[in-house]
């Protein structure tokens, strides 16, 4: 069984929390009491949301960008921009969140290759239009901002100082499926990279998904995921294979039931979530047949985060015993639990 160092991982966690630009530590007023065991804060800290005016701030990152793009891009296309991340899901764990900036083509688009394509594009190349609307972009950025990263195949980074924020952004293509041909819901909207990608990315249905279930379990599954991610951020030794979108899916793929929330629900939770990710390792064929949110990826298919999972699973498992072991011996804990 693990030892945990409750006093090193709350100090990580208020090192998330705390915002420089503001001089603002975001944490419960419980988060400094002395009454109030380790373990138990970390817990309940870890599952707590960030609150929106963070989030908001890097919202507002994001739309200079969009402006700043908007203002001085000089293509024969326009563009449309969405944000994607975790931030859209209200699932991260730091104030200071990175944030995708989707940057659009949206003169056109490509289509299920199983539909009839009743009027082809022909007008430009679409290679050489991401290829310019990339090229345009960094121009414009670098010429803003400080720090400006163009070395990652996918996407431009910028770094707002004012706001402390990372903002990527993503060039990509829309991708309409067949879903998407017949309703017009954006939820069933693709996304491509490449012209050449034959292989759609659909991050409006993450979202959506990801958000209701979130909300049909009071915010039970968010809780869930931030809980999760907050181990693996805090793990001895680091967990570098695990990502953010496994254990969003592995919370994701819980019964609704288990991940309800209401106040002191909280060990339940953790304690179902433990028990969950035991059934994801002790069964391979469960685990390589959980869906992504989307419906579309299978996340977990790979044996090599086995290992990553039992060491995320025995920091859980610590944690809930610890915890559990301070409800039963003190009833003013439990009503901590039940008032944080």
């Amino acid at each position: 069984m693990a030892v945990l160092n409750y006093t090193k991982r709350l100090s990580n966690l208020k090192d998330r929390r705390f915002d420089k630009e503001l001089n603002e530590l975001f944490a419960s007023r419980s988060f400094s009491s002395n009454e109030i065991p380790d373990n138990l804060k970390y817990l309940l800290e870890s599952m707590r949301p960030i609150d929106k005016k963070y989030n908001d701030r890097t919202v507002l990152a994001a739309d200079r960008v969009m402006n700043h793009l908007e203002a001085n891009l000089k293509l024969h296309f326009s563009r449309a921009y969405k944000r994607q991340g975790s931030v859209q899901t209200n699932t991260n764990i730091k104030v200071h969140s990175d944030v995708d900036l989707l940057t659009v083509i949206d003169k056109y688009h490509y289509i299920d290759p199983r539909l009839p394509n009743l009027n082809p594009y022909t007008a430009s190349d679409p290679s050489s239009d991401i290829k310019d609307l990339r090229s345009m972009s960094y121009h414009t950025l670098n010429g803003i901002y400080d720090y400006v990263d163009n070395s990652n195949e996918k996407c431009i980074s910028i770094f707002n100082k004012s706001l402390n924020r990372k903002v990527d952004v993503v060039f990509c293509f829309w991708y309409n499926s067949e879903e998407y041909q017949r309703t017009s819901n954006e939820h069933y909207r693709g996304i491509k990279f490449k012209a050449s990608s034959i292989v759609a990315d659909y991050p409006f249905a993450h979202l959506n998904n990801v958000n209701y279930k979130g909300d049909v379990t009071r915010d039970g599954a968010r809780r869930g995921i931030r809980l999760l991610k907050t181990l693996k951020a805090d793990s001895e030794p680091e967990l570098n294979l695990l990502k953010g979108f496994q254990l969003t899916s592995i919370v994701y793929s819980m019964q609704d039931s288990l991940l309800y929330y209401t106040p002191g629900k909280d060990l339940d939770i953790a304690k179902a979530i433990s028990s969950h990710v035991g059934y994801v390792i002790d069964n391979p064929l469960y685990r390589k047949g959980v869906k992504s949110p989307n419906g579309l990826e299978y996340p977990l298919s790979s044996d090599d985060i086995v290992p990553e999972l039992r060491l995320l699973k025995s920091d859980l498992d610590t944690l809930t015993e610890d915890v559990q072991k301070e409800l039963s011996t003190s009833w003013r804990v439990s009503g901590m639990l039940n008032s944080y």
